[in-house]
């Protein structure tokens, strides 16, 4: 009750504020116009009609909100509390920033020679009007921040402070860093284009970089400082939040490089081939693409160091390895993807000489071949630097390959090429099949023998990519098989049983069914605690009945028990078990006999947890989420091979 309470003041306090903030700025900026204010009369009364209506709507409200805060700890330190603080800095200052950002872009372009109207933003706007934005988005700001850090003064509890701010950090982070990519894009694509003499848009170009960059590399520069400063923090050096950040630079910088250097080898492959183009006619193809390279090459190089330091520095080996693992494996699918995408092409091209359709190189076919290998120059390289090494790591013996075999994202990446080689096989075989019977029922297609052997190609391409991963797949199970059955045969394991009943038996039968390697002893407890041999055992199972009658031997004894201990729930006279013993004996020994097997392996043993409301909704967007991107893939792969029908 009290959550939606606040979600509905701090919702109504925001948006109320952000009307009452820009009816303000329109009402100054038509007093500010002078002699033109007659002219706009309309934006004149919305602007007054805005802060009529907006200030007691935000004076009931933050006051409310205010008042509830300071004279309760836990409603001053709540999450929806911090979003709204932190969120109102967001709505002032990034505006401020972009008025800012116009100013300078219309000065810039008015010192070059050209018309201010040219500008990225606020082309139409004037210096009063910049100006007026900007104060009174800072001068709101000020106060929010203001009360930010009388809230932080008095210590707020739990993280919901800490983690919001660290969420505001690293938006400001990034959109700096947006503006100094982007202004670092247009200055170089400038001073490549001035060499190819590309015209009047050159200045503008030279204008929105140079303005870009003098407000986004301040703003950049000071909050990655900070959020580095932060590290010292160890849930700051440790948060989630910080990896995806670091990852989503990283691959996307990776992939603007890669497809700004694609764009660029592809010209340059034409020029090779024989295509007649000037100098000048060749630079205007390649300056926007090339500076695109550059510019994200940067941010690539830096943050790609910074990530591969910080793994490194991890003092958890698995977490370590799983970072390097989704790091390689996001980029093994998509240089898989490329590779896959460039021999399509190469294929296509090969099948149009063989029939003849372009017997000449002309320039569309030039294209397509310059295309092709251009996607293989780029995406091979990047499959093979990142299989490699993973593939490398599969195959070794102990547990490093253990772990590399049986890690999630491995069989994540396997079984989705996996999925994806079935459907793209059965769709193609589905389209040359449809082309094949609509001949033979009397209604041949256009070029049928061009579009069957276009499907036809895609089936032999499927069929490669689904038996190389079909048999790596199988590798990492043969080799996984044997170790471990090695684990296993070193894993003994003792189960104090009863005289009477049937658990030692059931228990032993599903050890054997589920783990065969696996060495099993039985010590029926009446005969007092066990000898040293069976002392040896790694783990041992008893019943939750000799918790309540055991003898002082054998207390003392399980007291001593270097391995672990596996009690199961079974039915007690008297003793209520809150997980388990309403479970059959069957489900029980199932359960211990996997909880035995990833002892063994290695692996940690699932502890029992409340499944809430919440966790199931959690599930099932997941599940929707999921179901989307699987339709997603098919949809793809089903436009794509449509057009390969397409001659």
């Amino acid at each position: 009750m009290q959550t939606i309470r606040r979600l509905y003041l701090y919702a109504v306090t925001i948006v109320s504020l952000e009307v009452v903030l820009w009816g303000a700025i329109g009402v100054l900026r038509s007093i500010l116009a002078g002699q033109e204010i007659g002219g706009s009369v309309s934006r004149l009364a919305g602007a007054l009609s805005l802060i009529l209506v907006g200030v007691p709507v935000f004076l009931i409200h933050w006051l409310l909100a205010q008042r509830t805060a300071l004279s309760d700890s836990e409603d001053r330190s709540n999450r929806l509390r911090a979003i709204f603080l932190y969120g109102v800095l967001l709505v002032t200052l990034i505006p401020a920033a972009q008025n800012l950002l116009a100013l300078l872009d219309r000065a810039l372009l008015e010192m070059l020679g050209q018309p201010g109207y040219q500008a990225m933003l606020g082309g139409s706007q004037s210096l009063s009007d910049n100006l007026v934005a900007i104060v009174l988005n800072l001068g709101v700001a000020a106060y929010f921040f203001w009360v930010l850090n009388t809230d932080w003064h008095a210590s707020p509890q739990g993280d919901d402070f800490p983690e919001t701010r660290r969420l505001y950090r690293y938006i400001w982070m990034l959109y700096g860093l947006v503006m100094v990519v982007f202004g670092l894009q247009q200055t170089l694509a400038y001073l490549l284009g001035l060499w190819a003499a590309v015209g009047p848009a050159l200045p503008e170009m030279l204008a929105n970089g140079l303005a870009l960059l003098v407000v986004g590399t301040p703003i950049w520069a000071f909050t990655w400082l900070v959020i580095q400063r932060s590290l010292s923090e160890t849930a700051e050096a440790e948060s989630l939040l910080r990896l995806v950040v670091l990852y989503a630079l990283v691959f996307i910088s990776l992939g603007a490089l890669l497809i700004g250097a694609g764009t660029v080898l592809y010209w340059v492959l034409r020029l090779l081939m024989g295509e007649q183009a000037t100098l000048t006619s060749f630079l205007l193809e390649i300056y926007r693409p090339l500076s695109v390279a550059l510019s994200t090459g940067l941010v690539w190089a830096y943050y790609a160091r910074i990530l591969r330091v910080e793994m490194n520095a991890l003092p958890d080996a698995p977490r370590r390895s799983g970072l390097r693992r989704l790091y390689y494996y996001v980029l093994s699918l998509a240089g898989l993807a490329g590779t896959f995408i460039g021999l399509q092409m190469l294929l296509s091209f090969i099948l149009d000489i063989a029939l003849g359709n372009n017997v000449v190189l002309g320039g569309e076919l030039r294209g397509n071949l310059a295309a092709a290998l251009a996607t293989l120059a780029v995406s091979l390289p990047l499959w093979i630097i990142a299989w490699r090494p993973m593939a490398a790591e599969a195959a070794l013996d102990g547990e490093g390959g253990d772990h590399a075999r049986r890690s999630v994202l491995r069989k994540g990446y396997l079984y989705l090429v996996l999925f994806a080689g079935v459907l793209g096989v059965m769709f193609s075989a589905g389209a040359l099949l449809y082309q094949l019977l609509s001949a033979i029922l009397g209604q041949p297609p256009q070029d049928l023998l061009y579009r069957s052997l276009q499907n036809l190609k895609l089936i032999v391409l499927f069929v490669l990519l689904l038996a190389y991963h079909w048999h790596a797949l199988r590798i990492d199970n043969r080799l996984a098989a044997r170790s471990l059955a090695r684990r296993h045969a070193l894993f003994p394991v003792l189960v104090l049983a009863p005289d009477e009943g049937d658990f030692a038996g059931n228990l032993v039968s599903t050890l054997e069914r589920e783990v065969k390697e696996l060495p099993v002893a039985v010590h029926p407890y009446s005969q007092g605690a066990p000898d040293e041999t069976l002392s040896a055992a790694r783990v041992v199972i008893l019943p939750a009945e000799l918790l309540t009658r055991s003898s002082e031997a054998l207390r003392l004894w399980l007291l001593g028990f270097e391995g672990a201990r596996l009690v199961v729930p079974a039915a007690v006279q008297g003793w209520y078990w809150l997980y388990g013993s309403q479970r059959s004996s069957d489900a029980l020994a199932r359960q211990t006999a996997r909880t035995v097997r990833r002892l063994a392996e290695g692996e940690e043993t699932p502890q029992p947890q409340e499944i809430t409301g919440w966790m199931i909704l959690v599930y099932f967007l997941a599940g929707l989420f999921a179901l989307g991107i699987i339709w997603a893939g098919l949809v793809t792969i089903a436009r794509f091979i449509g057009m390969q029908m397409i001659p």
